[in-house]
């Protein structure tokens, strides 16, 4: 859902705004306008955004009082003809993907390893000729990076991987299932000479709200973050796996 923008600072202005700011950045934003379920896709119709649509799912929103849904669901969706209803679903997704986002790096920050991108912040969108006002997230910028299956194997240390197990391990502890662990969501840094290996990509994680510790320890058991991180990184880098 996320749209990723490299963001480069003026070094000619001088602000105050840009104090905790390095010279770049990642701009991930959670525009429901550009998510690509909206594309045609074998017997998925096409779904394009457009504005009048948009302001009628906004209107009923305002007049009903609400914003983001807390027990949004994708299922079930709207009627193919309701185009409305089809804003307010990609709505809510690109909502419950910040809100999921931005819970995990709060919750995991405690952390303070390297296997994680360092998040700098949250806040609001202006755009233009729009009536919702998009969420995005200041994330680190990964330089150089190849993601885990860009990367040649035989670069990659067993050093390198031994954090990306512990770290995927500390996640269930600190209240945060990721969910979505992928070719793409795993970068080492820089490519050719990985020092650095990182997680990306939170939208599709869970965060613990009110479960009871039974409750909670049964979502982690079913998610099972740290045997997914290592059966991906089994898939792509074989021999370079450290034991169990």
């Amino acid at each position: 859902m996320g749209q990723v923008i490299l963001v480069e600072l003026d070094p000619g202005k001088n602000s105050s705004a840009y104090l905790s700011l390095p010279q770049m950045f990642i701009l991930k934003v959670f525009d429901p306008r550009f998510y690509s379920h909206r594309l045609l896709e074998g017997s998925r119709p096409a779904r394009p955004w457009t504005l009048e649509a948009e302001t009628t799912a906004a209107a009923a929103r305002k007049e009903q009082n609400r914003g983001r849904d807390p027990d949004f669901v994708p299922w079930p969706i709207p009627e193919d003809d309701d185009a409305p209803g089809w804003e307010e679903w990609y709505y809510q997704q690109a909502e419950a993907q910040h809100h999921a986002e931005i819970s995990a790096y709060d919750r995991l920050k405690i952390l303070a390893v390297t296997t994680l991108v360092h998040c700098y912040g949250t806040g609001l969108l202006q755009l233009p000729q729009r009536v919702i006002v998009p969420h995005a997230i200041l994330l680190e910028f990964i330089p150089d990076a190849k993601t885990l299956d860009q990367v040649d194997p035989k670069v990659v240390s067993a050093n390198l991987i031994r954090p990306l197990l512990e770290t995927a391990k500390e996640f269930g502890r600190l209240g945060v299932v990721h969910t979505d662990f992928h070719d793409g969501n795993i970068l080492f840094s820089p490519g050719d000479q990985p020092v650095r290996a990182v997680i990306i990509d939170f939208g599709h994680s869970g965060v613990r709200e009110d479960e009871t510790d039974e409750e909670w320890q049964d979502i982690v058991d079913f998610n099972a973050d740290p045997t997914g991180m290592r059966k991906i990184l089994r898939r792509h880098l074989g021999d370079v796996m450290p034991l169990e």
